[in-house]
């Protein structure tokens, strides 16, 4: 126990004593929570401005442009004589779309043919492509209705009999679970769980590298000892993630208006493995850190990556086989497909048990692992200390 205690208290020393340890694991954890949603505040692009290249000049097309304007998803930035000068305003990162509407629009309309609509979208930008796409194709659709309604009406069917000829089948759609349909209610929960981790990773790698340093070998180091410097290491860790898990999950969620359904219980449950397994991780990873610098400079490039092969903002099904399994081995993996069923479907212990037996189970590698890196960084350093020989009388 007195291993346990010394190492809990020189972890807690070495962070309070290094400016760079604590931006990391404290100012990062708040800078993150104040300033990441921000953006995606919004929950869904709106008025993406689109350019209109009005061939026709008619009423009908004019009648168009209004109800465009109008469409929540879109806004018309601007008129254009051609489409040329259209396409010069979105290459210059003016507009998102263009809408050419043809020369005899009205009249292919009225003569009760197939009027044609041309719609371009900057599909450079994944969220403007669908927005600009689906407020045309939305727009285009409700002046069809209206054409078809006015048709029915001109042969004496109106009133409900002319909508139900014009669409047989009612559709109402209700969106489950994401009930916004909001792209930070998607993303933002499942990057919060990451950055626990990574600050962890980074952290960790800070203090031993500060450690080593200053005094060139671990003070804690006896081979027997190890998996206790560990745990008292990790326990530190574990006290202050808690507090910012709390943190994150419970008061930040509320004020950004993140789904919370699930029971607090579950919740805690399944945040006590994947911190554990985090911060095994990171003081395994630490035990390769001889300068403070390089933990920021291997971590900090891994978070986008671990983001996307986590299987949330890119389907995990078309994700390599091979990347799948190593991204299965990163504990954030598994803890962000189980936090996104317990706090948006409100699902109970037994229902994430796959992933909450996986943390487990990387809990207890990465803590063999961290205790057996441990002893190998104590060798390494007491190898490589100069030898001092006193001169003989």
């Amino acid at each position: 126990m007195r291993t346990i205690a010394k190492a809990f208290l020189e972890e807690l020393r070495g962070v309070v004593r290094n400016p760079g340890a604590l931006l990391v694991l404290v100012g990062a954890i708040v800078l993150y929570a104040l300033f990441y949603p921000i953006p995606y505040s919004p929950q869904v692009l709106k008025n993406v401005p689109v350019v209109v290249v009005d061939l026709d000049r008619t009423n009908l097309s004019r009648s168009l442009l209004r109800m465009i304007d109008s469409n929540e998803l879109l806004t018309v930035l601007a008129m254009a004589e051609s489409l040329a000068g259209a396409e010069k305003q979105v290459r210059n990162n003016q507009a998102g779309g263009i809408l050419l509407i043809p020369a005899g629009f009205e009249r292919s309309v009225l003569r009760g043919e197939q009027a044609n609509l041309a719609a371009y979208a900057d599909a450079s930008y994944l969220l403007i492509y669908r927005q600009v796409l689906t407020g045309l194709l939305t727009t285009a659709g409700t002046l069809s209705a209206g054409v078809e309604l006015r048709r029915l009406a001109a042969r004496g069917v109106r009133g409900a009999p002319a909508a139900a000829a014009r669409v047989p089948i009612e559709y109402s759609g209700r969106p489950l679970f994401n009930a916004v349909e909001g792209y930070a209610t998607f993303v933002v929960p499942s990057v919060l769980v990451l950055i626990l981790q990574q600050t962890i990773l980074i952290g960790a790698g800070l203090v031993a590298g500060s450690r080593r340093e200053l005094a060139g070998s671990d003070p804690l180091f006896r081979p027997f000892a190890a998996p206790l410097v560990v745990i008292g290491r990790a326990a530190f860790y574990l006290i202050l993630y808690w507090l910012h898990a709390w943190f994150y999950f419970g008061p930040l969620s509320a004020w950004y208006g993140f789904p919370r359904e699930g029971d607090p219980l579950v919740l805690a449950l399944f945040t006590q493995p994947y911190l554990l397994a985090a911060i095994f991780l990171g003081l395994a990873g630490a035990a390769f850190f001889v300068e403070r610098q390089r933990a920021i400079q291997v971590f900090a490039v891994t978070s986008l990556p671990m983001v996307l092969v986590a299987g949330v903002v890119w389907p995990s099904e078309l994700i390599p086989h091979w990347l799948r399994a190593l991204a299965s081995m990163v504990p954030s993996t598994p803890a962000i497909a189980g936090y996104l069923r317990i706090n948006m479907m409100g699902a109970n212990l037994a229902e994430v048990d796959a992933e909450y037996r996986h943390l487990w189970m990387l809990c207890a590698a990465y803590f063999l692992l961290a205790s057996a890196l441990q002893v190998w960084a104590s060798l390494r350093e007491r190898k490589s200390r100069p030898s001092i020989s006193l001169p003989e009388p």
